[in-house]
């Protein structure tokens, strides 16, 4: 055997542990994609993992590395009680030409911990000539059209950082849920933002004792809606 060689046993040991992680990132992504409607709220999420909670969503890629959100991290109940009462929009019964439309809150918002990405551009710097065409062009007689380009790149960023969130939240151990369904200047007052909110995510314990897909507050059971197929092409 050469000197610093790893032997066969820390060779298969090697090749073990890294089919169990493989196996866990696969099993935390494939989580990640369920909502969760309930919580325990009689736990709360530690410091040290709402601090990598915090680096999952700031130090994402972003076009340029640009600051194109601000990120409100809510523990307080009250704060979100109020939140929640913002996001009235899933439809429970259709309506018709006697009856109006039923709808209810959607509970993800009740989560242990949730995250409000608020509307926001960067704009120090401008004349950097780091900085992309689009945001060099505002304040000037192109920034009408820069803005089209700068509100795309702004939702990329909050997919990438939102998804960098769900997928760090899941592997932790955490259940998650998404809202974009809201009362934007109701929760734009609620917080005092400078500008509207864009998504809502929720983290937090899962009630082991319920069904995943019933309200937090009540009995209703939302829909399960399975994941339509991807297609993936190989170019090799």
């Amino acid at each position: 055997m050469n000197s610093g060689s790893i032997p066969l046993s820390g060779t298969i040991l090697l090749m073990l542990n890294m089919f169990m992680i493989k196996e866990s990132i696969s099993t935390a992504i494939i989580k990640s994609q369920h909502c969760q409607r309930n919580w325990d709220l009689t736990k709360e999420i530690p410091e040290d993992d709402l601090g990598v909670l915090i680096t999952a969503a700031t130090q994402c890629p972003s076009k340029q590395n640009i600051a194109y959100y601000k990120l409100h991290f809510i523990t307080n109940r009250n704060v979100i009680e109020r939140i929640h009462s913002h996001t009235t929009g899933f439809v429970v019964k259709l309506g018709n030409d006697t009856e109006p439309a039923t709808y209810t809150t959607n509970s993800q918002t009740l989560a242990n911990l949730v995250i409000v990405f608020e509307d926001y551009l960067d704009l120090s710097n401008i004349s950097n000539k780091l900085r992309n065409d689009q945001t060099r062009a505002i304040g000037t007689k192109d920034e009408e059209a820069a803005r089209s380009q700068i509100n795309f790149d702004k939702h990329v960023a909050i997919g990438v950082a939102s998804g960098y969130l769900n997928l760090t939240a899941s592997m932790l151990g955490y259940s998650t849920g998404f809202c974009s369904c809201m009362d934007h200047q109701g929760i734009k007052t609620e917080l005092n933002l400078e500008n509207s909110p864009l998504l809502i995510v929720g983290i937090g314990f899962k009630d082991e004792l319920r069904n995943r897909r019933l309200h937090q507050n009540s009995d209703y059971l939302f829909p399960t809606k399975p994941k339509q197929p991807i297609q993936v092409n190989f170019i090799k």
